[in-house]
């Protein structure tokens, strides 16, 4: 009997220091900003698509000044919707808080977020401005394949974009979820 405890305390143990070193391991491997980091990917990701709408220099250029100029203004955008929302949680968190006075900060949240969708359909045009009709119609199709294999990889995460139930053991009281149609 003693001999099956320890061996169950070595698997134990084993098994914590796998879990354990497994990250470890994997932030050493990893390289944010070399070719098999996450910018060395999307940067050859980008130079493939330039490849695939048979963009000029010129035309590489003014699209990636644009990229350039909107970065730090978008990084700033988000950093404040950031600060607003954790301002807003910790507010609705005390006890005195009613909806009324934390109506201006949830304004001020939805103006921010509306400053940036704005800032995209600019992104867009913009993007129009310099590509020829053809090449957007390309980069639009380009577009909606890399957001369809996105999702397929938050899918096969068992993560889904839509909030909701994810299967009838899910549905609790909202009854049945419906057939699917066809």
């Amino acid at each position: 009997m003693k001999n099956g405890w320890s061996m169950k305390f070595a698997i134990l143990l084993t098994a914590v220091s796998l879990l354990a070193a497994g990250p470890v391991a994997f932030a050493g491997s990893y390289e944010e900003n070399g070719p098999g980091g996450r910018r060395g990917r999307k940067q050859c990701g980008q130079e493939q698509m330039y490849k695939d709408l048979g963009l000029s220099q010129e035309q590489q250029d003014k699209l990636k000044a644009r990229r350039e100029g909107g970065r730090e203004q978008r990084k700033a955008q988000h950093e404040q919707i950031k600060t607003k929302m954790r301002a807003l949680h910790e507010e609705i968190g005390k006890p005195e808080t009613t909806r009324v006075s934390v109506e201006p900060r949830v304004a001020e949240i939805n103006a921010l977020k509306a400053q940036m969708f704005s800032q995209r359909i600019d992104d867009t045009f913009a993007l129009k401005e310099v590509l020829t009709p053809e090449q957007f119609a390309k980069f639009r199709e380009h577009h909606k394949k890399m957001m369809k294999h996105e999702r397929q990889g938050w899918q096969k995460k068992g993560m889904k974009w839509q909030k909701g139930p994810k299967g009838p053991e899910d549905a609790g009281e909202q009854g049945p979820l419906p057939e699917p149609a066809g």
